[in-house]
C-alpha cells in the first residue's frame, strides 16, 4: 500500500492549513472497538470533553466498531486529510512510519516500565514528529494503558513455544505484528478486527491475542476459552489527529483538545481498573480457562525474537541498533 507523504509546506500550500478559524468546527472520529469496549467509552467521553470545554466551537462525533473502515483504512485516510481523528492502538501508525511497529515486537519489553521508558525516549519522540512532518497525522495522546497482551487458544492454555508452533494466529494488518507471530513459531493470518470474532468462530485462525481489558469485550473467549498472561506486550491506545485539522484551531482550543485527549485517557485507565476483575468473574463462570506464564517461559519466547532481529532490520522493520538501546532501557 503506497501512502502519500504530506509535509506541512504542502499542506499550507495546497491551503489545508489556514489560520486559525473563528468558525466552529466539526471533526469525524473513528474507532474499531464495540460500543462497550473501554476505549469506546473513553472516546466518548473525550468527544464530548471537546465539545464542553470548547463551548462547541470544535464537535467531535465518534464512530464505534469499524463503522468508519479497518484502522488501517482510517489512519491512511487521516494521513491525506479525509477523516480528522482516529483513536486505537498506538502501533497503528506502523502503517505510515514503519518504525512504529517496535511496540509490536513480541516479548521486547521486560515489563510495563520498561515500555513506559521507550515510551518517553528521544527515539518514540522521532518518531511522533516524522508522522506530523510527513504524513499529516498529530498523536494527541499516549496515556491510554492497556493490560498486558494475552494468547486466547483452543484447547488449553500456553506454557511453551512448542504449544503454539505451527499454529494460525490472527494479526492486525501491521508488518512487525506478522514478522512477530512468524518469529514466535506461528503462522499469521491478518483478519481486520472487526471480522475477527466469525473468522476465529469459522476456524479461519487456531488461536489469537487480545489486550486483556478486550477480552471480554471482543467476546473472544466465547470461541477460545483458554487465556495465557503472556504478556506478549505491552500496548496503549493514541489519540491520534489530522495536522491540518489541528493547525485550524486557535492556540486555546488546542490546549483544550490536548487536555482532553489526556483526561479520556486517565478515564479508560480507570474504567479498566474498575471492570478487570468482575470481567474476569464472569468469563470464568462461563467456563473460561486463565493461566499464568511461567518466567522461563516468557524467555524462551524472547531468545526466539532476538534471535530473528536480523530480519528485522533487513526487512526495514526495525533501524540497525535500535534493539540493543531498547534493552538499554531497562
Amino acid at each position: 500500500m503506497t501512502y502519500t507523504r504530506l509535509s506541512l509546506a504542502a499542506l499550507l500550500a495546497a491551503g489545508l492549513l489556514a489560520a486559525p478559524a473563528s468558525a466552529d468546527v466539526k471533526w469525524t472520529f473513528g474507532g474499531i472497538n464495540p460500543p462497550g469496549a473501554p476505549v469506546t467509552q473513553a472516546s466518548k467521553r473525550f468527544a464530548e470533553l471537546v465539545t464542553e470545554r470548547t463551548e462547541g466551537r470544535v464537535q467531535v462525533d465518534f464512530y464505534e466498531g469499524s463503522q468508519l473502515g479497518s484502522g488501517p483504512a482510517q489512519i491512511e485516510a487521516m494521513a491525506v486529510g479525509a477523516q480528522e481523528g482516529y483513536i486505537s492502538s498506538g502501533s497503528n501508525a506502523s502503517n505510515l512510519v514503519t518504525e512504529f511497529g517496535v511496540v509490536d515486537i513480541p516479548f521486547v519489553f521486560e515489563d510495563q516500565d520498561h515500555f513506559l521508558a521507550f515510551m518517553e525516549s528521544d527515539l518514540a519522540a522521532g518518531l511522533q514528529q516524522r508522522l506530523r512532518d510527513e504524513f499529516n497525522v498529530r498523536i494527541l495522546a499516549t496515556n491510554w494503558f492497556r493490560l498486558p497482551r494475552v494468547f486466547l487458544t483452543k484447547e488449553s492454555c500456553v506454557e511453551s513455544p512448542e504449544d503454539i508452533a505451527g499454529k494460525r494466529a490472527r494479526s492486525p494488518n501491521l508488518p512487525m505484528f506478522v514478522a512477530g507471530w512468524e518469529a514466535i513459531g506461528t503462522v499469521p493470518v491478518t483478519i481486520a478486527y472487526g471480522e475477527t470474532y466469525m473468522a476465529l468462530s469459522q476456524g479461519v485462525a487456531d488461536m489469537a491475542e487480545s489486550a486483556g481489558e478486550q477480552v471480554f469485550s471482543s467476546k473472544f473467549y466465547e470461541v477460545l476459552p483458554y487465556v495465557t498472561d503472556a504478556q506478549m506486550m505491552y500496548p496503549q491506545n493514541s489519540v491520534y489527529v489530522a495536522e491540518s485539522a489541528f493547525q485550524q484551531l486557535s492556540d486555546e482550543d488546542k490546549a483544550i483538545v490536548t487536555q482532553a485527549a489526556e483526561d479520556a485517557g486517565d478515564y479508560f485507565v480507570s474504567l479498566v481498573e474498575e471492570q478487570t476483575a468482575p470481567n474476569r468473574a464472569t468469563m470464568e463462570a462461563e467456563g473460561v480457562t486463565f493461566c499464568e506464564m511461567s518466567a522461563e517461559t516468557r524467555a524462551a519466547f524472547a531468545a526466539k525474537v532476538a534471535d530473528s532481529v536480523p530480519a528485522f532490520e533487513e526487512e526495514g522493520l526495525l533501524p540497525e541498533g535500535w534493539w540493543d538501546q531498547i534493552q538499554a532501557m531497562k
